[in-house]
């Protein structure tokens, strides 16, 4: 079979073969952790961005994150419209916000739609002390980030807004040994079963990493989760 070369005549469909494996496995997923105890929209007819802030409160309500200090980790900061959002609404002072990102736009194509390139910004001015930047690749700047001590053992919510599997499945990897549980993972993207989805089914069936869905909006395509157990 081999010697036939089956990447010549076939590989043409892998591409698509890949997308409807990946399909399949989010409409099974979604299935299976389609709640009704939790912020859930599925089903609407129509994406509303807005509705992302509306799960932040969420998380905030539920997970009672205005009394303690926490760590707010944010992968892809893009304009800043996010981490300025849980800077306004998280206001104990001792709380501190990372966010990174190259602010070069993507590092590699995203799908049809978006090129290597798109989503570029500059710097944003969030105007918060707590708040930290870190420009440049994740590949680059997070290991020194994280030798340097700055994430300790308390609460920590980490918020994925990379939109590519290689970003998302390498910020997952290294912040593994650093996650407990309570620790709360935010996806932007979740939905799109070659990218966000994809890097959190692999990272929590390779490193054994239970979580539960807390909320879910825009059909999840915004998602957070609580790390459940170890």
């Amino acid at each position: 079979m081999l010697l036939c070369k089956p990447h010549i005549f076939l590989g043409w469909c892998r591409p698509i073969l890949f997308f409807i494996s990946n399909f399949i496995n989010l409409s099974q997923w979604i299935s299976k952790n389609n709640k009704t105890d939790i912020l859930n929209d599925f089903f609407t007819l129509k994406r509303d961005y807005s509705k992302r802030y509306k799960l932040y409160d969420y998380i905030i309500n539920r997970m009672s994150l205005s009394d303690a200090p926490i760590d707010y980790i944010e992968f892809g900061v893009f304009s800043g419209n996010s981490i300025k959002w849980w800077a306004q609404h998280v206001s104990h002072v001792d709380t501190r916000f990372y966010g990174f990102d190259t602010f070069e736009g993507l590092p590699e194509n995203w799908g049809v739609s978006y090129q290597k390139g798109d989503m570029q910004s500059t710097m944003p001015n969030i105007g918060d002390n707590r708040v930290m930047l870190i420009k440049g690749l994740f590949q680059d700047t997070l290991h020194p980030f994280l030798k340097k001590g700055y994430i300790g053992d308390r609460k920590k919510i980490i918020h994925f807004d990379a939109d590519l599997f290689s970003s998302t499945l390498y910020t997952l990897t290294s912040i593994a040994p650093y996650l407990n549980p309570g620790d709360i993972l935010i996806f932007d993207e979740f939905n799109v079963p070659n990218h966000e989805f994809l890097a959190f089914k692999i990272f929590t069936e390779s490193y054994y990493i239970k979580t539960k869905v807390i909320g879910a909006v825009n059909n999840f395509y915004q998602v957070a989760f609580v790390i459940d157990n170890q």
